[in-house]
């Protein structure tokens, strides 16, 4: 064969696609990493598995919280998972740190900080460490604030021009810059200067000498007023509606936050399903808008269900029927039942709201209950009326009863009594929220009684006074406190019927012991009730994890025939949850008064006053 063609061919060879494909394959099987650039190798799950901790010196813990806030490095260490976080993460958030810690300086007044930062890495370890020397706080210098405008001479307006909260001389804190100048706006706002404007709002910080000018000229613009209210509905009588609307026409300066509150009240009435405000700037006349509000039925009937469980009642099931609008007065009527292992309950009510008609009414209710509870078994039957109204910083009730029940405490010689009994409750309660107090305390005062006459069994004078309160002790803990106290007044004890005795035990009175357990018994060993009462409870709970947690509590309390009491002691332990509808709270607390019984469990719903 010819040299020349041979080599011809061999470099035709090489030149095929088919030669390249083949070359490629075979390095493929022999090393098949060839080809991975180093990205890949870097981005392998081996290794991206390095941890990252950063230590941060020199500010106290306010300045340090906001540091810690806005460093990029700080939140890739803290939320970054592991066998995600690489190299070129850390080093690129590192390179951040410095501006970032600077700017997260100037807000408390510190322009001019230094900033010692250092990277290292130890296998897989990386550790980012900054020292802080926050320098010079600035110091304000000057502070010019005008008030152009009718709203310059308001009576409210002026404490905060002659006395700001931002003046000459004080430590820079922008902070408190941004709080003042939205107060004295929210401040005009509220009494109607609704297009009140800054017409020159500025900071001005001389880095070098470390100094502040604050500059605020604010111009109030006119005063506007509320013009008329018109609600358009046609469910009940229009003067009902406006006992609710405390807004006078053209006297009452204009303030959405009103509104609001209007709005609020013609919900709960529970006549209306929806409620849309429109605010009629286009019709305004001498600075008086009018506001028409559109209402929306809400359906006449409600019906309502409940299913629950407690160790005082077991399990329970309840049903109510509720007529929302029986008449254009107002007026409304419900019929409810409920049903549980202790005690059964029917009940009909027709309600006529007076005066504030969210919050005002005469009641007139008839009643059958049924209770089985240890020694006792007792049916009653009640009809009367009442007037619920706000009185003396708190909530009244007037009433006048007439009772009739039937009861044993020994499942063999049943009794009978009558009742006319007129009543006084009186309850007051403030706290800073309303299902989960931090702070609060409330107070209840229940006073009935009865002549004998014709109609009423005996005389005889109940009451009862109870007194819950709630401290802080913590972000995460509070001390809780119950006091009840109880006394009768009567010639013929013995003829009032269980429901006007005391008793006590149980979830909400002393935990460790049976519902209504503890009290005066006769000679075959029944508990029949008291003529005084006390009880008392000390707990301190403590939410751990968000909204679960636990508590520790001490209970004590007796119902007796006369007032030597011999109190009867628990304590134990309890498990909290903080759900949407109140605190759950599941308790095993151990009666010392029965050493036989070791503890006893207990459950409860609800808010804590």
């Amino acid at each position: 064969m010819n040299s020349s063609n041979h080599n011809s061919n061999i470099h035709l060879l090489l030149k095929s696609p088919l030669f390249s494909i083949f070359v490629l394959l075979t390095t493929l099987l022999i090393n098949p990493n060839v080809g991975a650039d180093d990205h890949t190798k870097v981005g392998s799950k081996e290794e991206l598995r390095v941890e990252l901790k950063v230590e941060i010196e020199g500010v106290d813990k306010e300045l340090l919280k906001n540091i810690k806030s806005s460093l990029t490095i700080v939140k890739k260490a803290s939320e970054t998972p592991k066998d995600q976080l690489t190299d070129q993460m850390v080093k690129s958030s590192y390179a951040q740190a410095t501006e970032q810690t600077k700017q997260a300086l100037r807000p408390f007044g510190f322009y001019q900080p230094s900033v010692l930062s250092n990277l290292s890495k130890k296998d897989k370890h990386w550790l980012a460490s900054f020292q802080i020397d926050k320098g010079p706080q600035s110091l304000i210098r000057n502070v010019v604030i005008d008030i152009n405008g009718v709203g310059k001479t308001e009576a409210s307006i002026q404490p905060l021009i002659n006395n700001p909260t931002i003046k000459q001389g004080d430590k820079l804190d922008h902070r408190l810059y941004s709080e003042y100048k939205q107060t004295l706006y929210d401040s005009l706002f509220d009494i109607g200067y609704i297009d009140a404007l800054y017409q020159k709002s500025e900071m001005r910080v001389d880095i070098k000498n470390n100094q502040a000018d604050i500059i605020l000229i604010l111009e109030t613009g006119p005063q506007y007023f509320f013009g008329k209210i018109n609600i358009q509905q046609s469910v009940i009588k229009p003067e009902k509606i406006k006992k609710i609307v405390s807004i006078d026409d053209d006297n009452t300066p204009f303030n959405t936050d009103r509104l609001i509150q209007l709005q609020l009240k013609l919900s709960d009435t529970g006549y209306f399903a929806s409620t849309d405000i429109r605010i009629e700037r286009d019709q305004t006349v001498n600075q008086s808008i009018p506001v028409t509000i559109i209402t929306t039925p809400s359906k006449k009937l409600k019906y309502s269900t409940s299913i629950g469980y407690g160790t005082d009642t077991g399990a329970r099931l309840g049903l109510s029927v509720l007529n929302r609008r029986v008449n254009k007065s107002g007026h409304r009527r419900q019929y409810s039942a409920q049903l549980s292992e202790i005690e059964s309950n029917a009940a009909a009510r027709y309600i006529i709201p007076i005066g504030n008609i969210n919050t005002e009414y005469v009641e007139l209710f008839s009643n059958v209950h049924q209770e089985i509870v240890n020694d006792t078994d007792t049916t009653q039957y009640s009809v009367g009326t009442s007037m619920n109204q706000n009185r003396w910083g708190g909530r009244r009730r007037l009433s006048l009863t007439l009772l009739q029940e039937q009861f044993s405490f020994d499942e063999k010689d049943d009794q009978k009594s009558s009742l006319l009994i007129p009543g006084l409750v009186y309850n007051y309660k403030k706290a800073d929220k309303v299902l989960f107090a931090r702070s609060g305390y409330s107070f209840t005062g229940d006073f009935h009684g009865g002549i004998e006459s014709n109609i009423s069994e005996t005389s005889f004078f109940h009451s009862r006074i109870s007194g819950r309160s709630i401290f802080p002790l913590g972000s995460k803990t509070r001390l809780l406190n119950r006091l009840e106290l109880g006394a009768i007044i009567s010639d013929e004890f013995e003829e009032l019927p269980p429901s006007e005795r005391f008793f006590t035990g149980g979830s909400q009175s002393v935990r460790g012991y049976d519902y209504k357990d503890i009290g005066p018994r006769n000679i075959l060993d029944n508990n029949i009730g008291g003529k005084y009462l006390i009880a008392s409870s000390i707990e301190v709970d403590y939410l751990a994890w968000g909204n679960l947690g636990f508590a520790l509590f001490y209970d004590v309390g007796d119902a007796t025939s006369d007032n030597n009491f011999s109190l009867k002691t628990a304590a134990g332990l309890g498990f909290r949850y903080r759900s949407v509808i109140g605190m759950v709270r599941i308790d095993l607390a151990h009666p010392f008064e029965h050493p036989d019984k070791e503890v006893r469990l207990h459950i409860s719903i609800g808010p804590d006053l």
